[in-house]
């Protein structure tokens, strides 16, 4: 059984896992569509720089240039996707942890409110007890048994609605 409290921080916290794992695929699709732009570029001003390129050298320093830009891309791509997962496992770490003081304060209160229960329970039996003693006549231990059941009920009652 779980309080209203918990079951609002669940739902809380599975939109709140929802919402992160959207913008981590959409921070990861950016992170590619990034690497692939900046590819792109690279080899575009590759093309132009081999043909523009007069002798050998030239052309190797061109190629040199061309695979340090892709490793260049690749490595910026790869810092945003490390950013974005760090985020993503810091916000889950987040909830989780929310979530754990949520169930911990949810079991506190149901078990102070089982405590609240037995201890009504226990007063209504002993007055209870007091009351058929002191009956005189018939109606008057109906009486005391039907007050005892009303205070057992009204108990449970209590103790269901501290642990909703």
């Amino acid at each position: 059984m779980e309080t209203r409290e918990l079951e609002t921080q669940r739902r809380t916290g599975e939109e709140a896992r929802k919402q992160a794992d959207k913008v981590l695929n959409e921070s990861l699709k950016r992170a590619e569509k990034v690497c692939k732009e900046a590819k792109k570029q690279a080899d575009i001003v590759y093309k132009e720089a081999k043909k523009l390129a007069v002798d050998k050298a030239a052309k190797q320093e061109a190629d040199k240039a061309h695979k340090e830009a892709l490793k260049a891309a690749e490595k910026f791509r790869d810092a945003i996707k490390s950013e974005v997962w760090a985020v993503w496992n810091d916000s889950w770490d987040q909830r989780n942890e929310d979530l754990a003081k949520a169930v911990t304060k949810s079991e506190e209160n149901m078990d102070r409110a089982e405590k609240a229960y037995e201890e009504a329970k226990k007063q209504a039996d002993m007055v209870h007890e007091g009351a058929k003693k002191l009956a005189v006549d018939k109606a008057a231990k109906q009486e005391a048994d039907k007050a005892h059941k009303e205070a057992l009920k009204a108990a449970e009652k209590l103790r269901n609605e501290a642990q909703e």
